[in-house]
This record gives structure tokens, C-alpha cells and sequence, in this order.
């Protein structure tokens, strides 16, 4: 049921932000498709962003093919302070 809920999720995707859980960033961006056809017809990439402070998930995502997985090698807490920080403004 798990896998159907992140399946659903997933193919609604726009944009991705996966935070610091390897097992759960691996599997969603494996469950991700690389672009969606928007309701007007343009096709976009689905952007997609592993945070954490290993570059292992981001390396398993591109050695998958995930070309639009992007790694953000920070510590988590920190990118969540500095995003609320700047979205807050």
C-alpha cells in the first residue's frame, strides 16, 4: 500500500526535494518520471533534488539514469534553516 502511495505521488511530481533518507530518495526517484505533460500540453523535466551528506543516493540515482537528480551535499537541518530563512522573506 506503501508503494502505491509513493507511486501515486510520484507520477504527480514537478519538482522533488528528498531529505537525508537514502532508502526513501532512492526508491521515489526510481518510482519518478523525468518529465510530466503539463494540463496545456508542454512537456517540462521533473526536477529533482537529493539533500544529504552523502553522495551516495545522488551517485545510485545517476548510475540508474536519473539524469535530473541533483545532489546537495549539506547536512539537512541546515538546508531546512536556510530555505524556511528565505522563503519566509
Amino acid at each position: 500500500q506503501a508503494q502505491d502511495a509513493m507511486r501515486e505521488h510520484a507520477r504527480k511530481a514537478t519538482t522533488v526535494i528528498a531529505l537525508a533518507t537514502q532508502l526513501h530518495s532512492i526508491a521515489f526517484g526510481n518510482m519518478v518520471p523525468s518529465y510530466q505533460v503539463m494540463k496545456d500540453g508542454v512537456v517540462r523535466p521533473v526536477f529533482f533534488y537529493v539533500v544529504d551528506m552523502s553522495e551516495f543516493s545522488t551517485d545510485k540515482l545517476a548510475n540508474r539514469g536519473s539524469a535530473q537528480a541533483v545532489g546537495i551535499l549539506t547536512n539537512v537541518q541546515d538546508f531546512m534553516v536556510n530555505l524556511w530563512n528565505n522563503l519566509s522573506k
